[in-house]
This record gives C-alpha cells, structure tokens and sequence, in this order.
C-alpha cells in the first residue's frame, strides 16, 4: 500500500472486520468505532511519511492490536455482567428483534470468556471473529505460528471446560 487509491481499497476491505475485532475486545459500539478510525488515522499518518506496507491486513491489525492494548492499559476492565444489562441489544448487529436464543448464546460465549486473560482472548477473536489464519495472527502479535496455535488450543480448552 503506498497511495491514496491503496488506502481507500483497504479501508473498504478492512474496516468492518476491524470494526468487528474491536467491538469484541472493548464491548462497545462507541469506542470500537473510535479505535477503528484511529487504527486507519495511524496507517494514513504511517504512509505520509512516505513508507510503505506490504502485508496491508496484518498492517491494520497490529495497528488496532496495539491500541486496544493502549486503551486496557488505561481504564480498569468493566464487568461484562454490568455492561450487558446495560445494554437494550447485544451490538453490532442489532436490528431490534427479541431472539431470546441469540442473546443467551451470546451471553454463554461472553461468560466463556470471561475466564481468558487478555492474550489468550485476542488470539481467539482473531483466528475465529477475525477469520486470520495462525500465521497471521503471529505475524501481527509478533510471535511465532507455533506459539500461536498453542495459545489457541489452550484457550480453547478452557473456554470449553467453562461452557
């Protein structure tokens, strides 16, 4: 990606899925929203300078991986408990329909993850929210694939002993 033209196509392909990677780790429409036109404000600024990107996607989501790691470093985690029964609707998707089995899938997946650190969270949102395959995902968190699958397979477990 080194122009404009480069820049708009990937802000086409990318910013839903990223959209989507941030809602799930921050649990909020606002701020993901935020995060995603900072991860594309950050990669214009990167590509002003006259520098030049390869791997696009994995480019964006370093990017937004380390913003949201900016943003847990700031504020203290909020009980995903409190902000579900803020909520009226479980977001992004939300088109004002009662599916009562939805929501409780929804909230079983959340209480799921509640027993995952930050790490082992990220890894699975983007392997399966995200589609990455694992040697992207190392690419991005600057691991190895190996490290990658292991972290995966791991959370996996626990996650499924949780459900």
């Amino acid at each position: 990606m080194t122009g404009k033209t480069e820049f708009l196509d990937a802000y086409d392909r990318y910013a839903d899925a990223l959209y989507r990677h941030c809602f799930f780790r921050v649990f909020s429409k606002a701020r993901a929203e935020e995060l995603t036109q900072e991860t594309f404000m950050k990669a214009w600024e990167y590509l002003a300078e006259g520098k030049e990107v390869q791997h696009v996607r994995a480019f964006l989501y370093r990017i937004a991986n380390n913003l949201l790691i900016d943003e847990s470093r700031k504020k203290k985690e909020v009980s995903l408990d409190a902000l579900l029964e803020e909520s009226n609707a479980f977001e992004p998707s939300y088109g004002g329909e009662n599916d009562m089995e939805r929501k409780v899938l929804i909230h079983e997946v959340i209480e799921g993850f509640k027993c995952l650190d930050r790490d082992e969270r990220t890894v699975l949102v983007m392997r399966y929210l995200d589609d990455l395959d694992p040697k992207e995902i190392a690419e991005i968190l600057g691991m190895t694939a190996n490290n990658v699958s292991v972290r995966m397979n791991r959370a996996l477990k626990k996650v499924r002993k949780e459900l």
